[in-house]
C-alpha cells in the first residue's frame, strides 16, 4: 500500500489539488481570483470551525448539569434556597415574599407524593421508595383537596376547627411538608433524624404487625441494650404508627414504609373488641392510655388514606371514648368511666381530635365535658395552670397538655389565660434541663400553636437538643432515643426506647403533622358555644358519623 508522499511534499500537493479545484467553477472568476493561499486558509478555518461545533455538541450531551446552590448551616441549621423555587404551592398563607424555601420544590411524582420529599445535595438517608410486592392495597381514592375528600361534616365540631377543611392532613405529604418545614422552623437536619428514627421502628416490628415496649424480641439486627418496660401491645403499635402516619406513609400508596403501616393497622382492627374497645391486656393504668393512642392511629390512617375499610374501626375507636368518658366530671382516666385525671385525658382528646379532622362525629356534649374537666383542674381561677387530678398541686406537666386541649377547643391565641400560661410554661422549660420527653412533647405543640418569641427561643433548643440525643452508631440502636443517655429521661424507666423515640419523632414533625392551628382567624371558645350541662345526653352507641 502507498504510504502517501513525504511529509515536506504534503502541502505543495494540497495546493496543486486546490488550483484545480478552483479552475473547474472558473465561471463568476470569483474563485480562481483569489490566492491558492488564500482559499487554503478559508477551508482551514471552516473546517476548525465544523471541528469546534462537533466538539461542544459532544461535549453537551454527556456534560452533566448541575444545580447551583450553597447550603449553610450555622448553629440551628438555617438553610438556603437549593433549587429554583418560589412561595408557589404553599396554601396555608397568603404571606408576598421572595424568601425561597430550603428544601426543594422538585415535581414529585404521584406515586411518592406521600412520602418523603426529596432534600437536594444531601447524601441519602434512607432507602428508595419501595412497596409490597404487587399492587398497592386498596387502590382506594388518596385524600387531596382537589379531590374534597375528608370534608368535616355533620355533628358537632371542634369550634376552632374550620369547617371547611378539606385536606387536614396535607401538610405531612411532598411539597406541602417540605413548605411547612422550612417555613415552621424544621431543617434538613430534624427531617434526617425524623427518617432515621422511623428506619430504627420498622426495624423492630414484630411479625404479626404489632409492636412491643419491650422490642428485643423483634430485633431484626444486631442484639439491643437488655431493657424491660411496661407492657402494652396496643400502645406500642399506635406509638410505633403515629410517627410513621406523621411523616405522610399509608397503606395504601407505595412508599417506603407501606407494607410496616398496613401490617400496623391490621394488627390493631383484628385485636379491636366489638365494642371498639383496642386494649388487648389485662386492666390497669395503661387500659385508657393505649386505648386512646391505637384509636389516634386508626382515625389519622382513615384521613390519610380514605380507605373505606377504616371508617368503622375508626369510628368504634373513637365510640369508645365517648362512651368511657365520665358522665359528672367530663374525664378519663385507667378504666371507663372513672373520674378521670389530666395526663389520661389528654390522650383521649387528641383521639378526638384526630377523630374530627378524619370526618367523624364528635359530639357537643362530649367536648363540654371536656371544657368541665379542664375548669376543675385549674388551680387559679384565670384557668391559667392546672393539676393532676382537681385539688392537687399545679404540674407544669399538667399545665402544658391542658393549655393544647384549650387550644383544640377554642381558646383563640390570644386568650389572656393562655398567652399568660404558655409564658409560664416556656419560663419553665428555659429554667429546668430535667429531661422529660412526655413534657417536651407537649409543650412543643403548645408553644408552636403561639408563634410567639417563646416558640422562637424554645424551637431550636428542643429542635437541636433532640437532634443531638439521637443515637448515631453503627448498632442496632442505631435512628433510636435511649432513655438512659446523655441522662436519664423521666419516664425513661417506665416507658423505655419505643416510647422515648416515638415521642422524639413526633417532636420533631409538629411542623407539618397537622396545619397550624391559627391559620387565618381565631374562632370563639367551646365556653360560648356549647349547650348548658342540662342539655347534655349520654351518647347512644351506634351513631353514624
Amino acid at each position: 500500500m502507498d504510504a502517501g508522499p513525504p511529509a515536506p511534499e504534503r502541502p505543495q500537493k494540497f495546493r496543486r489539488w486546490l488550483d484545480d479545484l478552483a479552475r473547474r467553477y472558473d465561471d463568476t472568476e470569483t474563485v480562481y481570483s483569489v490566492p491558492s493561499w488564500g482559499l487554503s486558509l478559508m477551508l482551514h478555518a471552516l473546517l476548525l470551525l465544523i471541528l469546534a461545533l462537533l466538539i461542544r455538541a459532544g461535549n453537551g450531551t454527556s456534560e452533566k448539569k448541575e444545580i447551583k446552590g450553597a447550603i449553610a448551616i450555622p448553629a440551628i441549621g438555617d438553610l438556603s434556597s437549593l433549587v429554583e423555587a418560589d412561595r408557589a404551592g404553599d396554601p396555608f398563607t397568603k404571606e408576598q415574599t421572595d424568601d425561597q424555601p430550603s428544601i426543594g420544590l422538585e415535581t414529585i411524582e404521584p406515586i411518592a407524593r406521600f412520602a418523603q420529599p426529596e432534600i437536594p445535595n444531601l447524601e441519602r438517608f434512607a432507602p428508595d421508595l419501595s412497596g409490597p410486592n404487587g399492587d398497592p392495597k386498596g387502590g382506594v381514592k388518596i385524600l387531596n383537596e382537589a379531590s374534597g375528600a375528608g370534608t368535616l361534616r355533620g355533628g358537632a365540631q371542634f369550634p376552632s376547627l374550620s369547617a371547611d377543611i378539606s385536606a387536614p392532613f396535607s401538610g405531612r405529604q411532598g411539597l406541602d411538608r417540605a413548605q411547612l418545614v422550612r417555613r415552621e422552623g424544621g431543617t434538613v437536619h430534624s427531617e434526617k433524624a425524623v427518617e432515621e428514627g422511623l428506619e430504627w421502628l420498622v426495624r423492630h416490628q414484630a411479625a404479626d404487625g404489632s409492636w412491643s415496649l419491650n422490642f428485643q424480641d423483634h430485633c431484626g439486627a444486631d442484639p439491643c441494650p437488655a431493657e424491660r418496660t411496661m407492657e402494652s401491645q396496643t400502645a406500642a403499635t399506635g406509638l410505633a404508627l403515629l410517627p410513621l402516619l406523621g411523616a405522610g406513609y399509608i397503606h395504601n400508596v407505595k412508599c417506603r414504609h407501606q407494607d410496616s403501616v398496613r401490617r400496623g393497622i391490621e394488627w390493631l382492627i383484628h385485636n379491636q373488641q366489638p365494642n371498639g374497645d383496642l386494649f388487648t391486656g389485662p386492666p390497669g393504668i395503661a387500659y385508657m392510655y393505649s386505648h386512646a393512642i391505637g384509636a389516634m392511629a386508626l382515625c389519622e390512617a382513615y384521613g390519610l388514606s380514605r380507605d373505606s375499610n377504616l371508617k368503622e374501626p375508626a369510628r368504634h375507636a373513637l365510640e369508645f371514648i365517648i362512651e368511657s368518658q365520665n358522665s359528672q366530671t367530663g374525664g378519663w382516666r385507667y378504666a371507663p368511666g372513672q373520674a378521670g385525671d389530666t395526663s389520661v385525658f389528654g390522650w383521649q382528646i387528641f383521639a378526638l381530635r384526630s377523630g374530627h379532622l378524619a370526618g367523624l362525629t364528635v359530639p357537643k356534649s362530649t367536648l363540654k365535658g371536656c371544657s368541665d374537666w379542664l375548669n376543675a383542674a385549674a388551680t387559679d381561677s384565670k384557668k391559667v395552670l392546672y393539676a393532676y387530678q382537681p385539688g392537687h398541686e399545679v404540674s407544669p406537666i399538667m399545665t402544658a397538655e391542658a393549655l393544647v386541649a384549650r387550644q383544640l377547643l377554642g381558646w383563640p391565641r390570644n386568650h389572656p389565660s393562655l398567652v399568660k400560661g404558655a409564658g409560664r410554661i416556656a419560663a419553665h422549660l428555659e429554667s429546668n434541663k430535667d429531661r422529660n420527653i412526655y413534657y417536651w412533647y407537649y409543650a412543643t405543640q403548645l408553644l408552636h400553636n403561639m408563634k410567639n418569641k417563646d416558640w422562637e427561643k424554645w424551637n431550636p433548643e428542643v429542635r437541636e437538643g433532640l437532634i443531638g440525643a439521637q443515637v448515631k452508631d453503627d448498632s442496632c440502636a442505631n435512628g433510636s432515643w435511649d432513655p438512659f443517655q446523655p441522662n436519664q429521661d423521666r419516664w425513661g424507666v417506665v416507658a423505655g426506647r419505643l416510647f422515648q423515640t416515638s415521642l422524639s419523632i413526633l417532636t420533631l414533625e409538629v411542623y407539618y403533622r397537622y396545619l397550624p392551628l391559627y391559620r387565618t382567624s381565631d374562632t370563639d371558645g367551646l365556653e360560648a358555644n356549647a349547650a348548658p350541662p342540662e342539655a347534655r345526653k349520654k351518647p347512644q352507641a351506634g351513631r353514624q358519623p
